[in-house]
């Protein structure tokens, strides 16, 4: 084995071992690819995702190729300038999304309430929880609408009816906020059911 094919391994291994350490970190949630493909509004991007999609393609067709010789081979400058063509307009893309304020602006914490709706009789007790999404801080502070109609435990999210309820029924909102982010609220109904 002569020293160019001992280079060419040896770059080969560094490659492969940090392409693994950042699938690693992707899985674990220390890379964040939220914004990898998404417009500026926040919605997926299917023109972004193909053209990321055939970078990855042609980037692993130019791997193997260079992983299945013995010695450097010689690259068509076709399949570079594919590669290049590729990344180049992915670049570009991004690079227009975030010249925009809008393009850079997060979207705000979604904040999805478990259950979604929930009849209860006077007295009794129903636990909420709070799914956060598109932030790390998962905290959320609870709130009833309208006010006074029971209790809610503002950090537990655990709805108390009150013990007396009109006649026929009445409907009280859940509200979770995140503490993150006010913007991020999310919603459940409690429907009271009570009296003669």
């Amino acid at each position: 084995m002569d020293i160019v094919a001992a280079v060419a391994w040896v770059t080969l291994g560094f490659v492969a071992l940090l392409g693994l350490a950042v699938v690693w970190h992707i899985f674990t949630g220390k890379i964040d690819l939220t914004r990898l493909i998404s417009e500026p509004s926040g919605d997926a991007s299917m023109s972004r995702l193909q053209l990321l999609i055939f970078t990855f393609v042609i980037a692993l067709s130019l791997f193997l190729v260079i992983a299945s010789s013995k010695e450097l081979p010689d690259i068509s400058a076709g399949v570079l300038t594919l590669l290049g063509i590729s990344a180049s307009s992915y670049l570009v893309s991004k690079g227009i999304q975030f010249s925009k304020t809008e393009g850079i602006e997060d979207r705000p914490a979604l904040v999805t309430v478990t259950p979604s709706s929930v009849t209860l009789a006077p007295g009794q007790s129903q636990a909420f929880k709070a799914d956060i999404s598109r932030t790390q801080n998962k905290a959320v502070q609870w709130a009833i609408l309208p006010p006074g109609v029971g209790q809610i435990n503002p950090a537990t999210g655990i709805y108390t009816a009150p013990n007396e309820i009109p006649a026929g029924s009445a409907a009280v909102t859940i509200q979770a906020v995140s503490l993150a982010d006010a913007l991020g609220v999310g919603t459940a109904t409690v429907h009271l059911v009570g009296g003669p």
